[in-house]
């Protein structure tokens, strides 16, 4: 089983010269030259090789209820470890995970764990199932697969929630590894697919007949309704006939409220009565079971039996009520209700999420290791704040100008190709235990590069201090997209801080008790939240003259939220940390990181 890695040859691509690979595994089938990637952004052409470079890193892992994906006839109530990564084979103008889908800096890649791990992981917080999630699996079918491969040796089902945008020869070997799927037909039109996804209908269509009619795998649909783009009730009937056509009618239909997001932040959210009227159709065409959802709609999102009528699974959002099915039957009239179902009856798991840590490749952080995260009101599996290696934050004036050279030397080697003037560092400082960094790099008093990186749940990074600091100088001078790349003729000009993070740790406090909790000057800030992430170093604030509620505030619209997220949302995860600084140069008034590998995905 492949472990953990930075990258990891793929399949389904051809060679097509020296220079330029075909990547076959979508219908987008991209033409990619040497050191670049396709449109998905994570596989690459590397000395003619297509790699995946993000297999064995998540953008987070978090315990759902299966409800969530949403699967309602599958194991339901039951707990499931999601698990996604960064890019999308799509290019959606709605997308609601923009910020991870749309990445093209990993920079939403934080934890790192191989198949093994995330099955452990699964296994000791008794999860029955794990999903491939938050971004689109299609893009890293190798990491699922292995994974799913390693979770059906351990009796544990699979979830891929997908757009389905996928080519025929890697649709038949990734769905024979998934006990189900939850698949995203986002319209019944081309248009809206050329026009707001930047692909094709047909190959949607084409994998949901493929999974209804060559597989065991249970599906679901999901259908975002977006007024004045797919609400119009002629196309909403067209596609409930042909779903009843070509797929059956015990496929269960979910028609999902759009909020505004992204590059359509200009469109209203979906009205709740559009919804019910998507759900009219669907049942008025033959469709068994249609729910609504991303909104409170306790009648509608309930399962009732499609012969006798009678309620026979009762939900509040993801937390069961009534149940009355034995096993897969209707306790009312003995009807067998389409999906997999337990003969015990159904978990208990609720409308819990817990975000959870991996701390390595072999071995899951338990309870009693870790301090906790709280999320609406629920006792979390908790984040590690301890290790017996703890990072190295204080350096002597000799120290400190060594690791500001080096910083240095990797930035020049990364623009000239030019690798012999970069000093060898000395092992206590090449090997140090590290947690993160950020490297600045500013000239005539102006920020002109940052990146960093960091690894959430861990006290200490897989890579060691003099590794850490290698790649993100190497990030700074070629990898943040706000900028062009750094030109030779710059170098001269550039000074280069180094910022040293150490001391995670989540805040209990939400609301206003928040205010007390952060100490500016102290504490820089991460955000976590369902809609958005966000990171700003502890001068931030206080360079700009900020206090506690504006450093908040500012840090919401780092994460592209509103402003006020911090203070009104109970989903909102703030976590504190602290940098030691080594400075080559003047701060410049703001810094705004880029991130490599921030935080975790809590969804």
């Amino acid at each position: 089983m492949p472990t953990a890695t930075k990258t990891y040859q793929t399949r389904w691509w051809q060679r097509l010269d020296d220079e330029k690979v075909l990547c076959t595994l979508c219908p987008r089938e991209c033409h990619i030259p040497n050191n670049s990637r396709g449109f998905c952004f994570v596989r690459a052409n590397v000395n003619g090789e297509l790699v995946l470079t993000t297999y064995g890193r998540s953008s987070g892992f978090c315990i759902d209820p299966i409800e969530k994906k949403p699967l309602n006839h599958f194991l339901p109530g039951t707990p499931i470890l999601s698990l996604g990564t960064a890019g999308c084979n799509l290019g959606c103008k709605f997308c609601q995970n923009w910020d991870i889908s749309k990445s093209r800096q990993m920079d939403t890649v934080a934890g790192q764990a191989g198949p093994d791990a995330i099955v452990q992981a699964a296994l000791q917080t008794q999860c029955r199932s794990i999903a491939f999630t938050y971004n689109d699996p299609i893009i890293w079918a190798e990491y699922a697969i292995d994974t799913a491969i390693a979770a059906h040796e351990h009796d544990l089902k699979t979830v891929a929630v997908t757009a389905g945008y996928i080519s025929p020869d890697a649709r038949a070997e990734f769905f024979s590894h998934m006990d189900a799927a939850n698949v995203d037909l986002k319209a019944f039109s081309e248009t809206f697919y050329r026009k707001l996804t930047q692909t094709s209908l047909q190959p949607v269509l084409d994998t949901l007949k493929y999974l209804k009619h060559e597989t065991d795998c249970w599906f679901e649909i999901t259908n975002l309704v977006i007024p004045r783009e797919n609400d119009d009730p002629d196309e909403l009937q067209r596609m409930c006939a042909w779903i009843v056509e070509e797929l059956g009618p015990d496929v269960p239909v979910h028609f999902s409220a759009f909020h505004p997001d992204f590059k359509m932040m200009d469109y209203p959210p979906t009205p709740h009565e559009m919804l019910i009227q998507a759900r009219d159709i669907a049942l008025e065409s033959g469709i068994q079971y249609a729910y609504v959802g991303n909104v409170n709609d306790h009648a509608n999102q309930s399962t009732y039996c499609h012969h006798c009528g009678k309620r026979v699974i009762e939900r509040d959002w993801y937390q069961l009520g009534s149940y009355q099915l034995n096993g897969s039957v209707c306790k009312h009239c003995n009807t067998t209700i389409p999906g997999i179902f337990d003969d015990d009856g159904p978990g208990d798991w609720g409308r819990k999420r817990q975000p959870i840590a991996i701390r390595d490749q072999t071995q899951f952080i338990n309870q009693s290791d870790i301090t906790p995260i709280s999320i609406n009101g629920e006792e979390p599996i908790r984040m590690s704040d301890t290790h017996e290696n703890k990072p190295m934050i204080s350096f002597d004036a000799d120290q400190e100008k060594a690791l500001l050279d080096y910083v240095r030397e990797q930035v020049n080697a990364a623009v000239t190709g030019n690798e012999t003037h970069i000093p060898t560092l000395p092992d206590e400082l090449a090997h140090a235990p590290a947690f993160g960094c950020f490297v600045t790099l500013q000239m005539d008093d102006k920020l002109r590069a940052c990146r960093g990186r960091w690894n959430q749940g861990q006290e200490i990074s897989t890579e060691p201090l003099g590794e850490l600091l290698a790649g993100v100088a190497r990030d700074s001078a070629l990898q943040d997209f706000r900028f062009p790349v750094i030109s030779k003729n710059e170098l001269s000009r550039l000074s280069v801080d180094i910022s040293i993070m150490h001391s995670p740790a989540m805040l209990a406090q939400q609301g206003e008790d928040l205010v007390d909790a952060v100490e500016v000057g102290k504490h820089g800030l991460v955000m976590m939240h369902p809609q958005g992430r966000g990171l700003l170093l502890p001068h931030v604030a206080t360079e700009n003259g900020w206090d506690a509620r504006t450093f908040l505030s500012q840090l919401c619209a780092k994460a592209g939220l509103r402003k006020n997220v911090w203070l009104e949302d109970d989903q909102t995860q703030i976590m504190t940390f602290q940098t030691t600084l080594l400075e080559q140069g003047r701060r410049l008034t703001p810094s705004f990181p880029s991130m490599s590998q921030p935080m975790s995905l809590m969804l």
